[in-house]
C-alpha cells in the first residue's frame, strides 16, 4: 500500500508543472444577453479575453461574419477589463459585437479563433496563443401580427417624403424635372429600407435613375439614416401622366402596430411638339468644287503619310504611354472596380479592388480595407452559402452597402491627399 502510495505522489509532481501551465491559458468567455430579435434589430454577443499577466498587444478577434446576419462594432467596441482568479487578479480585454439577422430564420454563428498574445509569468517574454470560442445560433423573428409585410421592416420612427425640382404642371416637350423619394428612420440601419424606384412611367416620358444614397448615423447605440433615391424625367412627347403615389408599409417597434407611410401623386402636364427641321432647299452640284476637295485630300494623304512615317516611332511610344497613364490612374481603377460592384460581379470586384489598392498605395489605412473585406465577404457568402437567400432585395442591399464603402474610402483618400497638396503650397506673404 505504502509503494502504490509512493507511485501516485510522484505522478502527482510530474503533472504539476503541465497542470500550472494549464492555469497559465487565457480564459475566454462568452455571452449573448438574448438569442432572437426581429429582422433589422441587434443581438448583443460579448467575448472577454483573461490572462494571468498582461497583454503586450491587443488580441486579434474573429468578424463572425455568417450569411444573412449583419455584424457590427459599435462604436468603443473593445474595453479593458480585469477580475480576481484564485486570488489573482487577471486581466484583459471584451469586446461586443451587434449582430443583426437580416429576415426571419434561425442562423448558425460559427466558432471563431482569437489571437492572443500576453506576457509569460516566468520570464516576461510574450507568448502567442489561440483560442478557440464555441459557435452558436440566433434566431430572426417576426412579430405577431407582421408576417405580410413584404418586404419586412421595423423601426422606431419612419417618414417619407418626396419632393419634385421642375414645374410639372407646365412642362414643354424637351424639358426636365427631378423627383427625390427619401425614407428617415430611427431604430435601424438604412440598408434595410428597400427600393423604393418610382414604376416606370411609360411612352413619352424617359426615366433616368441614379444610384442610392444611403446617410447612417449613431447616437450611443441608436441607429438612424436615411435612404434618397432620385429619378429625373424628361418629357419626349405632349400629354398628360401620372406618377403614382408611394407607400411603405413597417412595424413599429414602440407601439407593436403596422403603419403606413404615403406620398401623393404627381401630375405632369406637358405640351408642344418637338421643333422640326427647316426643310432644305436642293441646290446644283458643284464638280469644279468636287475637283478642288479631291486634289487637297490627295496633297493631305501625301503630307500625312510622309508625317508618319517620319514620327511614327515617337507618336507611338507618346501613345502607348498616354494609354498606360490613363489604363493605370487611380479614377479609371475606381470606375472600373464601381461597375464590377453594379453588375454583382464579385471576381471582378476581387480583380479590380486589388488593382485599385496598388494606385492608392498605403494612403488608406488599413481599418477602411477591413470594411471593405467585410463587405466583400457579405457579398461572397450570396454565392457561396448553401443557405442562399430568398429575397432579391438581400443581395441588392449587400451590394449598395459594399459601394457606400468603397465611395465612402475614395472620399477619405481625396481628402487626405488635398489636405497633403495644401501643405506643400509655399506661403503666400513669404517674410
Amino acid at each position: 500500500m505504502t509503494i502504490v502510495r509512493l507511485l501516485f505522489l510522484v505522478l502527482c509532481l510530474a503533472a504539476a508543472p503541465v497542470w500550472a501551465q494549464d492555469a497559465q491559458i487565457p480564459e475566454i468567455r462568452t455571452s449573448l444577453e438574448q438569442d432572437t430579435a426581429i429582422p433589422g434589430q441587434p443581438l448583443i454577443f460579448r467575448v472577454t479575453v483573461l490572462v494571468p499577466t498582461w497583454l503586450p498587444s491587443p488580441p486579434v478577434f474573429p468578424s463572425y461574419e455568417t450569411p444573412n446576419v449583419v455584424v457590427r462594432l459599435p462604436s468603443r467596441a473593445s474595453g479593458p477589463t480585469s477580475e480576481t482568479i484564485n486570488g489573482e487578479t487577471w486581466s484583459g480585454v471584451t469586446r461586443s459585437y451587434r449582430l443583426y439577422p437580416m429576415t426571419a430564420g434561425t442562423f448558425q454563428i460559427p466558432p471563431g479563433t482569437i489571437k492572443v498574445t500576453y506576457a509569460d509569468p516566468d520570464n516576461q517574454q510574450p507568448v502567442v496563443v489561440d483560442a478557440q470560442t464555441d459557435g452558436f445560433e440566433i434566431t430572426g423573428q417576426i412579430p405577431e401580427g407582421a408576417q405580410d409585410l413584404d418586404p419586412f421592416l421595423a423601426a422606431k420612427s419612419l417618414k417619407l417624403e418626396r419632393t419634385v425640382e421642375g414645374t410639372p404642371e407646365s412642362m414643354e416637350v424637351g424639358d426636365a424635372l427631378t423627383i427625390t423619394t427619401t425614407v428617415k428612420v430611427t431604430g435601424v440601419a438604412p440598408m434595410f429600407v428597400p427600393p423604393l424606384s418610382d414604376a416606370d412611367p411609360g411612352n413619352g416620358l424617359a426615366a433616368y435613375p441614379k444610384e442610392p444614397v444611403l446617410d447612417e448615423k449613431e447616437d450611443r447605440g441608436l441607429l438612424s439614416g436615411t435612404r434618397s433615391e432620385e429619378t429625373s424625367l424628361v418629357a419626349e412627347t405632349a400629354g398628360t401622366y401620372t406618377i403614382p403615389e408611394k407607400s411603405l408599409s413597417w412595424y413599429n417597434l414602440e407601439s407593436g402596430k403596422i403603419e403606413t407611410a404615403t406620398v401623393p401623386e404627381i401630375f405632369l402636364q406637358v405640351t408642344g411638339t418637338a421643333e422640326a427641321q427647316p426643310e432644305q432647299q436642293a441646290t446644283p452640284f458643284d464638280w469644279r468644287g468636287l475637283f478642288g476637295w479631291l486634289v487637297l485630300v490627295a496633297l493631305a494623304a501625301v503630307l500625312a503619310t510622309v508625317a508618319w512615317r517620319l514620327l511614327s516611332p515617337g507618336v507611338k511610344r507618346s501613345a502607348a504611354a498616354l494609354r498606360e497613364r490613363y489604363y493605370t490612374s487611380e479614377s479609371y481603377l475606381f470606375r472600373q472596380l464601381a461597375a464590377a460592384i453594379r453588375q454583382h460581379d464579385l471576381n471582378g470586384t476581387l480583380q479590380r479592388a486589388s488593382r485599385w489598392k496598388t494606385a492608392v498605395g498605403g494612403d488608406i489605412q488599413s481599418g477602411n480595407w477591413r470594411d471593405f473585406e467585410q463587405a466583400v465577404h457579405a457579398c461572397s457568402a450570396l454565392s457561396f452559402s448553401p443557405a442562399k437567400p430568398n429575397v432579391r432585395e438581400d443581395a441588392d442591399i449587400r451590394w449598395r452597402h459594399l459601394l457606400e464603402t468603397v465611395r465612402g474610402m475614395r472620399q477619405r483618400l481625396r481628402r487626405k491627399r488635398q489636405l497633403q497638396t495644401h501643405a506643400h503650397l509655399p506661403d503666400i506673404n513669404p517674410r
